[in-house]
């Protein structure tokens, strides 16, 4: 079984190889990558364990080894692109499909939603997020999502934390309705969930809603958090990129399912969030 199991794996591999280097159905921007031999992507926020920098400055983290992983199985590399300016591209321009051809692809945990798929394609879904509220160890008041009604909770602009707490949770790409635990927050937004934390760890809010790796992140990092409870949400997030052209999508979509069959999104998953959460049951649940 595993013999045909393995034959299998690279019999897909070789047919994915030969369609990238040899197909003449590519659309324009799968055109442009193989010409090029670049895969382009906005330059991330750092944001543990999806992206931050190793002891060179290289970006490496979650988010960052899928996509160079997708780059690999594509024949090209990825390269992170910035403006003229050298200000990164924000979170808004990216989901609203404001992209005016600056670069092809998004992976750095984009949820699919019926209203972004106005504007983008959502070829696959490579891992699932908890969303969490976080508050201050020395906070004894704030034990249950309830428990934050009116509180003053920090969230990343435009994130599903601020769709969550906004009570606009909705149209996510199947996704069951979520249950609102938190009843009139004082919502402040912010560019980087970093910045978020550091406002949190001075006690000017009383909680920040975040996934739970990154929350688990900033722990380890030995900020004084605790986590609340249960999960208030888990959502897909998908690998993001524009409309007409779906032979990239088509590929895309094998190249995901590939490392979702052979165990590379699983092992990933292990090795920056120590637990699996790329299936779509919740770990220990």
């Amino acid at each position: 079984m595993r013999f045909w199991t393995g034959l299998h794996l690279i019999w897909a591999s070789f047919a994915l190889t030969t369609f990238v280097k040899t197909s003449s159905f590519a659309g324009a921007t799968l055109d442009e990558v193989l010409r090029t031999g670049e895969l382009l992507a906005p330059y991330p926020e750092i944001s543990p364990p999806y992206v931050l920098k190793d002891n060179k400055g290289r970006l490496t983290g979650f988010d960052v080894e899928v996509l160079g992983e997708i780059g690999r199985r594509l024949g090209v590399q990825v390269r992170y692109v910035t403006r003229e300016d050298g200000s990164n591209y924000n979170w808004e321009e990216q989901t609203s499909g404001r992209w005016q051809g600056k670069y092809d692809i998004v992976v750095n945990g984009m949820t699919p939603t019926a209203e972004r798929a106005e504007k983008l394609v959502f070829p696959a879904t490579y891992y699932y997020s908890l969303g969490v509220l976080t508050v201050h160890q020395q906070n004894r008041t704030i034990r249950a999502l309830s428990d934050a009604n009116g509180k003053r909770i920090g969230v990343v602009k435009a994130a599903n934390s601020e769709l969550y707490l906004r009570r606009e949770f909705s149209g996510i790409i199947d996704v069951s309705p979520v249950a609102y635990q938190i009843e009139n927050p004082v919502i402040a937004t912010y560019d980087q969930e970093d910045k978020a934390f550091e406002a949190l760890a001075d006690r000017e809010l009383d909680g920040v809603m975040s996934y739970l790796p990154a929350a688990v992140a900033q722990i380890k990092r030995g900020k004084p958090f605790r986590v609340i409870g249960q999960p208030a949400y888990r959502v897909p997030q998908a690998v993001a990129i524009m409309p007409g052209d779906p032979e990239f999508a088509d590929l895309l979509t094998t190249i995901v399912d590939g490392m979702h069959a052979d165990g590379t999104l699983r092992n990933l998953s292990v090795e920056w969030f120590e637990f699996d959460l790329t299936g779509r049951e919740i770990p220990g649940g």
